[in-house]
């Protein structure tokens, strides 16, 4: 009875979970969002077949391509979550290349190849890490139904695959136990019931990235941000006007030099709820992450002193401290995400340019003559 019952509940999480998939592809979000959700949904569904205990004497061949696919989960939940919960320029293959080692050894460990223990173990790592890396970097989060899901989310998902791993890791379980068995099945249709409810809920500004175009759907999709550099103030509630135009005043007169600024003082810089400052800069100024919204402004005026031939004899780790950044490392990865560029390639470019302008100065207006 139990192994039909693991069957019935592995069949309605992977109908959950596929059906999930198709909402999300008719869902106006960007397309990493959509990819992620398919991902996870598709090998998932997988997995939940290949480690059945009622399916494994299934014909070999399916079973061998069904447990190649079922090996990606740890790789699509990666994608999952740092979608969701890591915006750039936070830099994500460290992850990947992580997720698809552990991945690796889970399609060896499905084919008997590699022991459940040490992909346990490998698992067990990468969904420790994953777990803290969305509780750390919830910090400067500035999506508000993000932020107040995270937590939960995050352990749910990411908690739930260190305790399955973490159990193989130790020994004391394998998917042919059928207490195991069950205990993976109601887990992972647990999780998809409190996933669909979360994500169905009409909040577009949770995903990242660019929206589909508008002929998509046929509608003009409800702006829930302001676009970073619009008119201060637009998108957001009257109410916050004023609050709004007193950020501005702050990062005018350069509070964003202060090393090591978080959200939390500048709240108390601006004698503000953080909650509500968080609101202000998301759906005022449409950005996603305080990290980013201050390193727009750093970037910017270490870009006015790299480009300056009079400060040629400054070094770029003068430039980078004067800015706001306590080391050279943050300074050139927030820099190149910005530009494109390094700084040394940034001021090269820029200091080349500056004698050919001067050559050739723009023509004056006609109505100046």
């Amino acid at each position: 009875m139990l192994p039909e019952i693991d069957l019935a509940l592995r069949g309605g999480a992977a109908a959950l979970l596929l059906l999930l998939a198709v909402l999300m592809g008719r869902a106006p979000i960007g397309r990493d969002a959509r990819w992620s959700v398919l991902a996870v949904a598709v090998t998932k569904s997988a997995f939940l077949a290949a480690s059945a205990p009622l399916l494994a004497g299934g014909p070999a061949a399916l079973m061998l391509a069904v447990g190649a696919v079922a090996g990606l989960v740890p790789l699509a939940v990666t994608w999952l979550l740092l979608t969701i919960f890591l915006d750039p320029p936070t830099p994500r293959a460290p992850w990947v290349a992580a997720s698809a080692v552990v991945s690796a050894l889970l399609v060896g460990s499905l084919a008997g190849l590699v022991s459940p223990t040490v992909c346990g173990a490998a698992g067990a790592l990468l969904y420790a890490g994953l777990l803290g890396l969305a509780l750390d970097s919830a910090r400067g989060d500035l999506v508000e139904d993000r932020c107040r899901a995270r937590p939960g989310f995050a352990m749910a998902i990411a908690g739930y695959g260190l305790g399955i791993t973490g159990l193989q890791a130790l020994g004391v379980a394998t998917h042919a136990a059928g207490w195991f068995a069950l205990l993976t099945s109601t887990g992972t249709l647990a999780l998809a019931l409190a996933f669909a409810g979360w994500i169905l809920r009409p909040v577009a500004n949770r995903w990242p990235g660019p929206k589909p175009a508008e002929a998509d759907t046929g509608t003009a999709p409800r702006a829930t941000a302001a676009e970073p550099g619009a008119e201060p103030g637009a998108g957001a509630d009257p109410f916050e006007a004023a609050l709004i135009a007193r950020i501005e005043a702050a990062m005018e007169a350069g509070i964003w030099r202060e090393e090591g600024l978080t959200i939390g003082a500048l709240a108390a810089r601006l004698k503000v709820p953080e909650h509500r400052l968080r609101r202000a800069i998301n759906q005022g100024l449409g950005h996603r992450n305080f990290s980013s919204f201050i390193n727009r402004a750093r970037i910017a005026a270490a870009q006015a002193a790299l480009s300056d031939p009079a400060q040629m004899g400054r070094t770029v780790l003068e430039i980078a401290y004067e800015t706001g950044f306590a080391s050279l490392g943050p300074f050139n990865r927030a820099f190149r995400a910005e530009t494109g560029q390094s700084p040394t390639e940034y001021r090269r470019a820029a200091l080349e340019r500056a004698p050919a302008d001067r050559r050739n100065p723009a023509p004056i207006p006609a109505s100046l003559h």
